[in-house]
C-alpha cells in the first residue's frame, strides 16, 4: 500500500461517497483495515475514516449502524452506493441480529411515502458469508426479493467461516473491484420534461414552476436557458402549450412577458380570455341545431301515427339533448401558437426541431392515446397537435386532423412519464397542476356543489393514475431519477375555482415558484448528485433571492420574478437558429 497527499495531480479522478452499513463500528474498522491493505488501494487521507483511491475511483466513506441512522443520513446526504456488510460474526446471535436489522433497513427504504425519494436498490451491494450454507442461500434469495441486485458471497477454507487475513483482504479487493465497476459503468444520460394538463391556470402554474427550475439549474453556455435544453419534451393539454413554446426556442420569461401584456418581445402579448367571440363555437351549434330539428320533426310526426307515442317523445327529448354541444372551439388558440412558431427562425414542424417534442392527444372515437411527434404522427403541424391536445370536453369541440377527431390527451393519460422512460430518459422532471384540494375540515367537500365535486373527483383520478404509473415505472427502472412538482394545497384551492380563469396569473406564478423552490430546497442533496451525473449543476442562490422578493412583495408584478427587480428576458436561439442572440426592447432586456 502506498500513500500520497490528498491533493492529487490527476484531478479528473471521480470522488464517490459510499455508505457502509453494519451493526457495529468494529465491523467497519475491520473493513477499512482490509480495504486499505489491498494492492490497488492508495490512501489519500489517513484521518478516520480514511479517504482512499481504488483503481480509478476516489472513495469517501460514511458508516451507520442502525436502520434509523441510515435513513436519516440518506435524507441529507447523497450516497452513490450503499454497502451492506452481512458477513459472519464471531457470535451467531450478533450475525442474526445484523440480518434482522438489515431487513428492517431494506423495509424502511422500500416503504417511503414519496416514491421519488426512495433509494435505488440497484445501488445497494450486500456482502454475505457464514458457516450455515443453507441460511446464506436463503438470505441471498431474500435480498434478491427485496430488489438488491448485487450480492457478493465470501467463501473461506475454515468450517466456522472465520476468514484468514489474506482471505479478508482478497474479498475486500474483489468487492471494491465490483463497486468500482458499478460506479464507473456507462449509464444512459437522457433528460426529459413532462408537463401535464390543467386548463389556463395550469399553463400559468407550469410557467411559474419552470421559471424557478430554470433559476436553479446552471445554463450550459450562460445564454441558453436550461429548461430549453432537455433532450425530450412531453406535453398534454396545458403542458402541450408550454412544451411547444420551449422547444420552439423561446425562454419561459418571454412567454410570461407576453401574458403580462408587455410589448416588444419575440412572443407578442397574448390574452387567454376564453370569453371572446372568436372562441365561441357558432358553427358547431348551428350544425347540431339542424340535426336536432330534423330528428325532433321526424319524431313528432311519428308520434301522431305511432301506437307508442311515449317512445317518440323520448326520442325527441334525446334529440334536444344533442343540441347541447361544446360552447367553444380552439381554432383561435391554434392560430396564436402557429403565429409564434412560424416566425423567422422558429418552426411549426416536429421534424425540424433540434430536440424531440411529443404532444399527447386522444382519438375521440377509438379512445386511444396518440403521441403527435412520434413515428407516423410527426407530419402534423405542432400548433394543430397542441390544439387537439388542449381541446377538452365539454368546453371545446374536437379537432379534425387527417380524417380523425381528437380531443384532450388527459382523457387517456395524465402525462407521458412512462413513455419518456421507455424512450431512454434517465432524469425526468414532471409538473402537474391538476391536483385536488385537500380540506382539513370534515364535510367541506360535501357542502360544495355538483360541479366542484365533479372537478375534484376528476383531479383525484388523474393524479392517482399518474402516481400508480410512476411508482410502477420506478420499481422497474430504479436507475431513473425522477422529480415531480405539484402545487401547494393553498394554491390548489385557487386553481380549483375555475381552470379557465385567465386573470390570476401573477398569483399563480408566485405560488408555483415558491412551491417548486421548497421541493428543490428539501431535496437538494439528492438532486445535486442526480443532476451532476447528467452534467448539470444545482445553484439555489438566484432562486432564493427571487423567493425572498416574492415573499416581501405586497403588489405583485412581473419584475418580482427577477433577482434584481428588473425584467431581464433572454433570447435563446430559436428552433432553427445556430447562435443565441439578445435584443433590446421596451422591458429592459440585457445580457445576463
Amino acid at each position: 500500500m502506498t500513500q500520497e497527499p490528498l491533493v492529487e495531480p490527476t484531478t479528473q479522478v471521480p470522488l464517490k461517497r459510499i455508505m457502509y452499513y453494519a451493526p457495529t463500528d468494529l465491523q467497519f474498522r475491520r473493513w477499512m483495515a482490509d480495504s486499505t491493505r489491498s494492492e490497488n488501494c492508495t490512501v489519500l487521507d489517513e484521518r478516520y475514516p480514511p479517504l482512499f483511491r481504488h483503481n480509478n475511483v476516489r472513495m469517501s466513506w460514511i458508516s451507520e449502524h442502525t436502520p434509523e441512522g441510515a435513513m436519516e443520513r440518506l435524507k441529507t446526504t447523497y450516497a452513490h452506493l450503499v454497502l451492506l456488510d452481512l458477513r459472519w460474526a464471531p457470535e451467531p446471535d450478533d450475525m442474526l441480529e445484523g440480518i434482522r436489522q438489515a431487513r428492517r433497513l431494506l423495509t424502511m427504504l422500500d416503504g417511503v411515502e414519496d416514491m421519488e425519494s426512495r433509494y435505488g436498490f440497484h445501488r445497494i451491494v450486500a456482502m454475505v458469508s457464514g458457516p450455515n450454507q443453507e441460511m446464506i442461500d436463503q438470505l441471498m434469495v431474500e435480498l434478491g426479493g427485496y430488489g438488491v441486485r448485487h450480492v457478493l458471497r465470501m467463501r473461506t477454507i475454515r468450517e466456522d467461516a472465520t476468514p484468514t487475513e489474506d482471505e479478508a483482504v482478497r474479498f475486500s479487493e474483489k468487492t471494491l473491484d465490483h463497486i468500482t465497476s458499478l460506479l464507473l459503468a456507462p449509464r444512459r444520460r437522457r433528460t426529459a420534461l413532462c408537463l401535464a394538463g390543467g386548463g389556463i391556470t395550469g399553463i400559468y402554474y407550469e410557467m411559474g414552476g419552470l421559471k424557478c427550475l430554470d433559476d436553479c439549474l446552471s445554463p450550459s453556455d450562460g445564454r441558453m436557458p436550461r429548461v430549453n435544453e432537455f433532450d425530450m419534451y412531453f406535453g398534454i393539454s396545458a403542458g402541450a402549450v408550454n412544451c411547444g413554446i420551449l422547444t420552439g426556442g423561446f425562454a419561459v420569461e418571454e412567454f410570461m412577458a407576453s401574458i403580462d401584456g408587455r410589448e416588444g418581445g419575440r412572443v407578442p402579448p397574448i390574452n387567454l380570455n376564453l370569453l371572446k367571440m372568436q372562441h365561441l363555437n357558432f358553427s358547431g351549434f348551428a350544425k347540431r341545431l339542424r340535426q336536432s330539428l330534423r330528428t325532433t320533426w321526424s319524431s313528432m310526426l311519428g308520434t301522431t301515427q305511432s301506437s307508442s307515442p311515449q317512445m317518440n317523445l323520448d326520442t325527441a327529448m334525446v334529440a334536444y339533448g344533442e343540441v347541447m354541444g361544446p360552447p367553444f372551439h380552439s381554432a383561435a388558440f391554434e392560430k396564436i401558437i402557429a403565429n409564434v412558431l412560424s416566425m423567422s427562425g422558429a418552426t411549426n414542424d416536429f421534424r425540424r426541431l433540434p430536440r424531440e417534442l411529443f404532444i399527447g392527444a386522444t382519438d375521440q372515437d377509438l379512445k386511444r392515446h396518440i403521441l403527435f411527434g412520434s413515428e407516423g404522427f410527426d407530419q402534423v403541424p405542432i400548433s394543430q397537435a397542441i390544439q387537439a391536445s388542449l381541446s377538452i370536453h365539454p368546453a371545446f369541440s374536437s379537432v379534425k386532423i387527417n380524417g380523425r377527431y381528437y380531443n384532450d390527451g388527459a382523457v387517456t393519460r395524465t402525462n407521458n412519464y412512462a413513455e419518456a422512460v421507455r424512450r431512454g430518459a434517465s432524469l425526468v422532471f414532471v409538473f402537474d397542476p391538476f391536483l385536488p384540494y385537500v380540506s382539513r375540515h370534515t364535510g367541506y367537500t360535501s357542502s360544495r356543489g355538483m360541479l366542484y365535486n365533479l372537478d375534484q373527483d376528476i383531479r383525484t383520478l388523474s393524479y392517482t393514475r399518474y402516481e400508480n404509473v410512476r411508482n410502477w415505472v420506478l420499481r422497474k427502472h430504479p436507475d431513473v431519477s425522477s422529480y415531480t412538482f405539484v402545487p401547494s394545497n393553498r394554491l390548489r384551492h385557487l386553481l380549483s375555482h375555475n381552470p379557465m380563469d385567465h386573470r390570476p396569473y401573477l398569483e399563480i406564478w408566485k405560488g408555483a415558484y415558491l412551491s417548486t423552490f421548497r421541493r428543490i430546497e428539501n431535496l437538494q442533496h439528492r438532486m445535486r448528485g442526480d443532476l451532476a451525473a447528467h452534467g448539470i449543476r444545482l445553484e439555489l442562490d438566484k432562486a432564493k433571492t427571487v423567493k425572498e422578493r416574492l415573499e416581501r412583495s405586497k403588489q405583485l408584478k412581473l419584475e418580482d420574478f427577477f433577482p434584481d427587480g428588473r425584467v431581464l428576458i433572454r433570447h435563446p436561439p430559436l428552433s432553427r437558429q445556430q447562435t443565441p442572440r439578445l435584443t433590446t426592447n421596451p422591458f429592459s432586456i440585457e445580457d445576463p
